[in-house]
């Protein structure tokens, strides 16, 4: 049941869990330190996550010391740590203790290999000799034994594939084998047991689960299809597809003939391929299921975890193929789940439908997404309510932030944040949006998600379809059934899919309603296909002859179980056909929905709506997906209801306005770009809908200077460096390039390196170098050698040491000589001139600092007036008359580049805002006469820690765009904007209507 008191402050089970990057050598104290941080910004929890640069040896003695001491800290905390079950990822490998048991833990793949002579040996499944066709395709094929080659002949030779050892990704051996559930058990043995030893006393409660990631069949095998034609060793490409030693026998007993007779229909068009693929798919599916997916959510069941995670590339028909079909894995999961990456919303449209559905139809309540990996340091709130929302709308309810790292020392910051770090400026103001996304999942956690429609998942007919040697008819199917997706949003009609091995397990009819586990849905799409299932057949088959209403649309299905079957036709000639998706909006707006929508303005499908029932009451969430366009929708629900707006970014609670017309409950809702409302309808009759009209009166433009005030020091970066090598010196260098001839000269290597910066005017204040720890064994500025014991603090991590360099400094050229040894990790990164200064930027490391100016400063960006590199907040504040005489509403209006901005009026807080398009009603702030505007714009660490040097799209940030150098990289510092682009105050005055004063 839904409380305002509840939603105003929700419990730590509702709050986002991050992961927590265990990526160092790890102290206690540190540990204790950073979870209490965690709190502080408003987290329920985190993931303890093994991760790259981790120097504690996973597993040990002293790595469950330490996880248990934070399980302690954070039971006097009250929060939750959950564990990962991984060194890293993708999870199986247990750090690399699993397949150094043997080669039958090793991942396995079946390799073809196109030949013109038959091949022989051990590893060798089958040979078969096929007469050919043009371009040497395979017509007919023949399996056969001996290594006697014939003329005219074409053998496609099937090779058992073992992963070889030696990849340190793995622990030094390589990834495993999970169709096998002897490697399962053994993994389960290794990385589950130990953990639920160790912590004896929280399971179930302090440590309520497990994080799974990205276990797949595909990793430490060769990919699966190759068209080019290799420029060595054999003429022919090479094909490989998931194997495992019990799979011919699981085949056998599943499907009643041997697959090993007909492995050349998996890649070529012969025989009965259609029904080999997917018998062979559904096996493989079924297979990893059992073996791995219910093997651990069983264990965690008996040993008293949630068994939570998501699964390698969820988000096509045709990538999902890593793991067989991923919608079936989610029956075995406590907290089912999802991967949503980079700073973008409909590439995982797919994935999201997937795992909501399975969550819905299940009773699983709630729907973890691991988000805003790989977006970088810079993303602003903004850019986190825009990806949480697009969620949010599509079920999701549990936030798992990718990543908090313990160090940022290294490589580890680069590891494809979204950077949530203490050291970020918008730290302070993390509550704020997590309190938001907290607040959401509450409401979003409750009740049954209200569908009328459910659409049949077309994996089947990508089984049947699929080969890694021409794979262009499954692309179609993909094609076609995310083009039918998608038409759903623009004719705003909410949907869920149906997997149809789930079908078969909890598909019924009941009435005129087709329920699958809890969800009940009147209308069922067959989405443009070639198979279905039998199962799924005689459910539909049972559906229609009950008064189902049922929708197919061309090309229509013509294959059960892969065969041909001429009696889908009479059950198509019952259901209601439609030539293309185009067709879609007048059927079903024709029909009568439990939710309908009106709209002129979005006909793109950019708001989602996400619709509960909650008892006897309905929760709506709507979000605006669009960027750039405001929008306006009415939405009826069926019923009668009071309507109140639940405010989610203060907690807030009142009532809204709707109508009634039909016996439904009308309600107008504005949602300006990236806007969201939630509203709660409760039985009773709306508020009447009085709408007050405002007519502008006057604008202000706050253009021009503002007087500004940073709130940090300012930054130069210095990531360009000269390298001695022999009695010369390099040109400038990025550091990539440096650790590249550091590497060259060998482990244990003294080296020299040099960096330069310029000074045209000695800053006021003083200056200090920050540096990370490493390698370093002696500093020189100038010639004046920094005592490198006798740090003045810290500064963004714990790793990076301030040194006050104050006296070194001098203007003109600074030149900054460093020694050190060439160790195992070269750890040689930036360093960072702080202080208080203005930088133009130069490339190739020729940069300028001048003493600051004068405080007036026009903020429309100020990467362009000395601030390129800057990492903190600044404060704009600008007077002006304001003339309120026959005013009734002041708004002011912002459009801001920075992590969100803070207003002040006349010295009072009025608002955090979080899209950069701010509009705020300031009415009860301003005065006649002189006003105060105060507009602290807080920032990023993205401009400091980087990519600095990365041409294009930047929406997804991984290691390379901070540390190759190629086509892609640019000597020139590309920063993204930070300033103020416009603000304005509007005045308005209240039209007067009939019946009003």
């Amino acid at each position: 049941m839904l409380t305002e008191t509840e939603f105003k402050n929700p419990g730590k089970w509702f709050r986002g869990i991050p992961f927590w990057s265990i990526n160092d050598k790890l102290e206690a104290g540190e540990l204790a330190r950073q979870l209490k941080i965690l709190e502080e910004g408003g987290f329920g929890g985190a993931f303890f996550h093994a991760r790259e640069g981790l120097l504690t040896p996973y597993l040990s003695d002293e790595w469950f010391s330490r996880l248990k001491a934070v399980v302690e800290e954070a039971s006097k905390l009250g929060m939750l740590i959950w564990l990962y079950d991984e060194d890293r990822w993708p999870s199986g490998f247990a750090g690399g203790y699993v397949p150094a048991l043997g080669p039958e833990h090793r991942a396995k793949s079946i390799i073809m290999i196109p030949h013109t002579a038959p091949f022989n040996g051990g590893d060798v499944i089958a040979v078969f000799k096929c007469t050919t066709g043009d371009g040497l395709i395979p017509r007919e094929c023949q399996r056969v034994s001996g290594i006697k080659a014939e003329d005219g002949y074409l053998y496609l030779n099937f090779i058992r594939h073992v992963a070889s050892p030696g990849d340190p990704w793995y622990g030094g051996f390589s990834y495993v084998d999970l169709l096998n559930p002897d490697t399962v058990d053994k993994f389960i043995e290794i990385a589950y047991r130990p953990h639920v030893n160790a912590l004896k006393g929280y399971i179930g409660g302090v440590v309520p689960g497990i994080f799974t990631d990205e276990p797949n069949l595909t990793a430490s095998r060769p990919p699966r299809r190759s068209r080019v034609t290799p420029l060595r060793g054999a003429p022919f490409p090479q094909y490989a597809l998931p194997w495992t030693d019990r799979l011919p026998e699981v085949f056998l007993k599943a499907n009643g003939y041997d697959i090993v007779d007909r492995l050349p229909e998996l890649f070529f068009d012969i025989g009965s391929y259609t029904r080999t693929r997917l018998d062979y798919w559904r096996t493989i599916t079924m297979m990893f299921v059992e073996n791995f997916s219910r093997r651990i959510h069983d264990w965690c069941s008996s040993n008293g975890l949630r068994f939570t995670g998501h699964y390698l590339l969820e988000d096509t028909l045709l990538s999902q193929l890593v793991v067989g079909a991923v919608m079936p894995h989610y029956e075995y999961m406590h907290v089912p789940g999802m991967d949503h990456l980079c700073n973008q919303t409909w590439g995982t449209f797919l994935t999201a439908k997937q795992v909501a559905s399975v969550a819905n139809q299940l009773g699983k309540e709630r729907v973890l997404s691991e988000t805003y990996g790989a977006t970088g340091h810079h993303p602003t709130f903004e850019d986190r309510k825009w990806i949480g929302d697009f969620l949010y709308a599509l079920g999701v309810n549990l936030l798992n932030h990718h990543l908090v790292p313990y160090s940022l020392r290294g490589r580890r910051k680069a590891d494809y944040g979204l950077t949530i770090h203490w050291s970020q400026p918008w730290w302070s103001f993390n509550r704020v949006i997590e309190d938001y996304f907290a607040r959401l999942s509450y409401a979003l956690s409750m009740g049954v998600r209200l569908v009328d429609v459910l659409i049949l998942h077309p994996i089947s007919s990508v089984w049947a379809t699929y080969s890694p040697v021409n794979e262009s008819r499954a692309a179609a199917v993909n094609d076609m059934f995310m083009n039918l997706i998608k038409e759903f949003t623009k004719i705003h009609v909410d949907f869920e899919l149906g997997d149809e091995l789930l079908l078969a397990k909890y598909g019924r009819v009941e009435g005129r309603r087709l329920t699958v586990g809890r969800a009940k849905y009147s209308i069922v799409v067959i989405p443009p296909s070639y198979n279905m299932l039998r199962s799924t057949f005689n459910l539909l088959k049972n559906f229609v002859e009950g008064g189902g209403f049922v929708i197919a649309i061309k090309p229509l299905p013509t294959m059960i179980d892969g065969v041909e079957a001429p009696e889908l036709n009479e059950l198509l000639g019952r259901v209601k056909v439609l030539n293309g998706i185009g067709e879609l909006g007048g059927v079903l707006s024709s029909l009568d929905l439990g939710t309908v929508v009106k709209t002129k303005t979005d006909t793109d499908g950019d708001v989602l709506i996400h619709v509960r029932s909650v008892g006897d009451s309905l929760v709506a969430f709507m979000a605006n997906t669009s960027r750039a366009k405001e929008h306006e929708v009415e939405v009826g629900f069926r019923g009668l209801f009071k309507v109140e707006d639940w405010d989610p970014l203060t907690g807030e609670v009142s009532e809204y306005p709707g109508s009634t017309s039909g016996g439904r409950t009308w309600v107008k809702v504005r949602l300006t770009p990236v806007g969201s409302k939630l509203l709660v309808l409760k039985p009773g009759e709306p508020m009447s809908e009085h709408p007050t009209s405002f007519i502008k009166v006057s604008e202000i433009k706050l253009s021009g200077p503002w007087a500004m005030r940073r709130l940090n020091p300012n930054v130069l970066v210095l990531d360009y460096a000269r390298v001695k090598l022999g009695d010369s010196w390099s040109e400038p260098l990025p550091m990539p390039r440096v650790k590249e001839h550091m590497a060259n000269m060998g482990v244990g290597s003294n080296y020299l390196i040099r960096v330069e910066f310029n000074v045209a005017e000695k800053p006021n204040g003083r200056l200090y170098l920050a540096i990370e720890d490493g390698l370093v064994r002696r500093l020189v500025i100038n010639g004046r050698e920094v005592n490198l014991t006798k740090a003045t603090g810290t500064w963004l991590d714990w790793n990076f040491k301030m040194y006050d360099v104050t006296d070194a400094v001098k203007e003109g050229v600074n030149v900054i000589d460093v020694e050190g040894i060439v160790g195992l990790e070269h750890e040689l990164e930036p360093m960072y001139l702080l202080g208080e200064f203005t930088v133009e930027a130069r490339p190739r490391g020729q940069s300028v600092i001048r003493k600051e100016g004068a405080s007036l400063i026009d903020p429309v960006d100020l990467t362009k007036v000395g601030y390129p590199f800057y990492g903190g907040s600044v404060e704009l504040t600008k007077t002006l008359n304001i003339d309120v005489k026959d005013v009734d509403k002041v708004t002011l209006m912002l459009r801001f580049n920075a992590a969100l901005a803070v207003v002040s009026i006349n010295g009072i807080e009025a608002a955090k805002v979080i899209q950069r398009n701010g509009e705020l009603d300031i009415t009860r702030y301003v005065k006649p006469g002189t006003n105060e505007v105060k507009v602290t714009l807080v920032g990023t660490l993205g401009n400091v820690l980087g990519p600095l040097h990365r041409r294009g799209d930047l929406n997804c940030v991984g290691p390379e765009a901070f540390y190759v150098v190629d086509g892609n990289w640019t000597d020139e510092y590309v920063v993204r904007p930070f300033g103020l682009e416009e603000a304005r105050v509007v005045m308005f005055r209240r039209e007067a209507t009939t019946g009003q004063p």
